[in-house]
C-alpha cells in the first residue's frame, strides 16, 4: 500500500512544477521564434526568386534588343546597298549581288503598280517562279509602296521635308546603338555589302569605322521598307526601295537561314548557373539557345520581338528550380527540424524531471517502508525478548517451585529463542541479498530426509499454533545439488507464514515430489483466509504486508516471502502463489 501524500511529496510535486512550467514556456517561445524565422526565410526566398526572375527577364529583353538591332542592321545595310546600286546596269548588279551575298535569296524589280519586271516572266528557275508566285499573291492588289507614294503626295512640301528628316533621325538612332553588339553586327553589316562594286568598297567596308553614319551627301528622297509575313509555316522577309519616291521599285527577298545563323551572336556567351535563353520562331521552334534549356519546361520570361521585324518570334528565358536558401521548401524543413529539436529538448527535460520525481517518490516510499520495517522489527524483537526475560527471571529467582511449570517455561524460552534467531536470520539474509553478497554452498542433498527432519523439529510449534501437519513426502531419497541452509530458510519462512496467517484453517499440508523435467517441487498448502486478489501480485515485494499497521493482529516485517523468493531464484528455481481450491493458499517452490 502506498502511504498517504505528506509534506515531502508535496514539495517534490512543487519542484517538478517549477521545472515543468519554465520548460513549457521555453518550448512555446522557441516554437514561436521558429515560426517567425520560417516566415522570414519564406519572404527572403520570395524576394530572391523575384529578383532572380527580374534579372533573367531583363537579360532576355537585352537579348531581344540585340536581335532587333542585328536584324535592323541587316535590313538597313541591304537597303543602303540597294540604294547605292547604279541605275545603269542594275540587272547585272542584282545578278552579281544575288550570287555573292548569302543574305540575298532573290532580287526583283517591279513597276509602281506591282507588275513584276525581274525575274523575267520567261525564266524557268524554280526559286524565281516561287518568288513570283509569293510576290503576286502579296503585292498584286495593293503594293506597300503605292500607299507610301499616295501618302507622300498628299503631304505638303514642309511635311515631306519633315518626314525625310524623321527618317534620317531614325536611321541615326539605329546607327548610334551599333556599338552594343559590335562583333555580330559588324559581321552582319559586312555580309550585307557582299557583292557590291569594287569602287564602292570604302562605302561597304567603311561602315565599321563610320558606325553606319549618314553619307556626306544627302541621299535622294526615296521610299523604302520591309514587309514580313508567314506562308506555309515559313517566314518571308522582303525589302523594297523606290528611288526618288516614285517610279520603278527594286527590292530583295532575305535568306532567312543565313539571317538565323547570324542571330546566334546576339545570345549571351556565358550565362549564370541554372539559366538558359532561347530564340524561337512563330511556330515555337528553337533557332538558337544558350545555357540550360529544359525540354518542355516552363518559361520564366518571354519577350516578343518587334512585329515589323520578326513577327511571332520571341526570346524565352528559363530558370532552374530554386536551390539553397531560396528554396521555399527549405523554410518548412528548417521549421520541422527546429521543432523536432525543441520537442526533443522539452521531452528530455520533462522526462528527466519525471524520472527524478518518480525516483524521489520511490525513495520516499522506501523510506516509509524502512521506517515501518524498523518499527515492526523492533516490535517483533521485543515480544520474544520480553518473554525470555520474564521467564528467565522467574526461574533465576526460584519463584517457580513446580517442576512441570519450570519445564514449560524452559520450552517457551527455547521457542522464543528460535523465533528470535529466525528474525535475525531474515534480517541478515535480507541485507546480504540487497547487497548481492549472498553466497550459496551447493552440495548433494537428500531433500526428502532434510524436509522430514525440519518438520520434526518445528512440528510442536505448528501444533501450538493450532495447525495439524500432514506430510506427503516420497518414500525414498530425493537428491538434489543445492544449498541446505537456503532450502531450510525457505521452508521455515513458508511454515512461519502459515502459523501467522493460516491458523484459523487448522491444517497445513507439506507435499514434496520430483518434477518430470528434473528437480523437485515443494508445496505448502493451508486452509487459511488466503490472499486478496489485489495483493497477490505484491505479496513477494519487500516490506509488503496485507495489514501494515503496528496494531495488526499478526505481527511481521513483510520480508519472509520476499526473502524466500529471492533465495529460490538464487538457487535457480522459483516461488509462486496459487489460490487453493476450496479456500486457502498454496505456495509452490520449484528447485532445479
Amino acid at each position: 500500500m502506498l502511504p498517504a501524500v505528506t509534506g515531502t511529496p508535496r514539495r517534490i510535486y512543487l519542484y517538478w512544477l517549477l521545472l515543468l512550467l519554465p520548460t513549457l514556456a521555453v518550448g512555446v517561445g522557441a516554437i514561436q521564434l521558429l515560426r517567425r524565422e520560417r516566415s522570414r526565410l519564406a519572404e527572403r526566398a520570395a524576394l530572391v526568386d523575384a529578383a532572380r526572375l527580374a534579372a533573367v527577364e531583363a537579360r532576355a529583353r537585352l537579348v531581344a534588343e540585340n536581335v532587333e538591332l542585328l536584324v535592323g542592321d541587316v535590313e538597313t545595310g541591304l537597303l543602303d546597298t540597294l540604294a547605292e546600286a547604279p541605275a545603269d546596269g542594275l540587272d547585272p548588279f542584282l545578278d552579281r549581288w544575288e550570287r555573292a551575298n548569302p543574305l540575298v535569296r532573290t532580287t526583283f524589280r517591279c513597276t509602281a503598280d506591282g507588275r513584276i519586271l525581274r525575274p523575267a516572266p520567261e525564266t524557268d528557275d524554280e526559286k524565281a517562279r516561287g518568288f513570283k508566285r509569293r510576290f503576286a499573291e502579296r503585292f498584286r492588289d495593293r503594293p506597300p509602296w503605292g500607299d507610301a507614294v499616295a501618302q507622300a503626295a498628299s503631304l505638303p512640301p514642309a511635311e515631306q521635308q519633315k518626314d525625310g528628316d524623321a527618317l534620317r533621325e531614325q536611321r541615326k538612332q539605329v546607327a548610334s546603338n551599333v556599338a552594343q553588339v559590335q562583333g555580330a553586327r559588324r559581321d552582319a553589316q559586312a555580309l550585307s555589302k557582299v557583292g557590291t562594286y569594287a569602287p564602292r568598297a570604302e562605302a561597304v567596308l567603311g561602315m565599321e569605322e563610320r558606325g553606319a553614319a549618314q553619307p556626306a551627301v544627302a541621299p535622294p528622297p526615296a521610299r523604302r521598307g520591309w514587309l514580313a509575313w508567314s506562308e506555309g509555316g515559313r517566314l518571308n522577309l522582303v525589302g523594297w526601295l523606290q528611288p526618288g519616291g516614285a517610279g520603278e521599285v527594286r527590292g530583295l527577298e532575305l535568306e532567312l537561314a543565313t539571317l538565323v545563323a547570324r542571330l546566334g551572336g546576339a545570345l549571351p556567351v556565358e550565362v549564370a548557373a541554372g539559366e538558359g535563353y532561347v530564340l524561337r520562331d512563330e511556330k515555337g521552334r528553337v533557332l538558337g539557345q544558350a545555357g540550360l534549356v529544359p525540354r518542355g519546361g516552363p518559361v520564366a520570361a518571354r519577350v516578343p520581338l518587334a512585329a515589323d521585324l520578326l513577327p511571332g518570334w520571341d526570346v524565352g528565358a528559363f530558370v532552374e528550380a530554386p536551390a539553397g536558401y531560396s528554396d521555399p521548401g527549405l523554410a518548412g524543413g528548417f521549421f520541422l527540424a527546429g521543432s523536432l529539436l525543441v520537442g526533443i529538448f522539452v521531452v528530455a527535460i520533462l522526462s528527466g524531471g519525471s524520472l527524478l520525481l518518480w525516483q524521489a517518490r520511490r525513495s520516499e516510499i522506501e523510506a516509509h517502508q524502512k521506517t515501518s520495517f524498523v518499527a515492526n522489527v523492533s516490535h517483533e524483537f521485543k515480544t520474544p525478548l520480553t518473554t525470555i526475560r520474564l521467564y528467565s527471571e522467574l526461574l533465576e529467582q526460584g519463584r517457580v517451585p513446580d517442576a512441570a511449570r519450570r519445564d514449560d517455561y524452559l520450552r517457551t524460552i527455547g521457542r522464543e529463542t528460535q523465533r528470535l534467531a529466525r528474525l535475525v536470520n531474515n534480517a541478515l539474509d535480507f541485507s546480504r541479498l540487497e547487497q548481492g553478497r549472498k553466497k550459496y554452498q551447493r552440495e548433494p542433498l537428500d531433500l526428502a530426509a532434510e524436509l522430514a527432519r525440519l518438520l520434526d523439529t518445528h512440528g510442536p510449534r505448528l501444533a501450538e499454533a493450532g495447525l495439524s501437519l500432514r506430510r506427503e513426502l516420497p518414500g525414498g531419497p530425493l537428491t538434489l545439488t543445492t544449498d541446505r541452509d537456503a532450502v531450510g530458510q525457505i521452508a521455515l519462512n513458508l511454515l512461519d507464514n502459515a502459523c501467522k496467517y493460516a491458523a484459523v484453517g487448522r491444517e497445513v499440508t507439506v507435499q514434496l515430489a520430483p518434477r518430470a523435467a528434473g528437480g523437485a517441487e515443494l508445496r505448502v498448502l493451508d486452509r487459511g483466509p488466503g490472499v486478496p486478489p489485489e495483493h497477490r501480485d505484491r505479496i513477494f515485494e519487500k516490506f509488503h504486508r496485507v495489514d501494515d499497521t503496528l496494531t495488526a493482529e499478526k505481527g511481521g516485517t513483510g520480508l519472509g516471502l520476499s526473502i524466500a523468493r529471492q533465495l529460490a531464484r538464487g538457487l535457480g528455481g522459483d516461488l509462486r502463489f496459487e489460490a487453493r481450491p476450496g479456500g486457502g493458499a498454496t505456495f509452490v517452490l520449484t528447485l532445479p
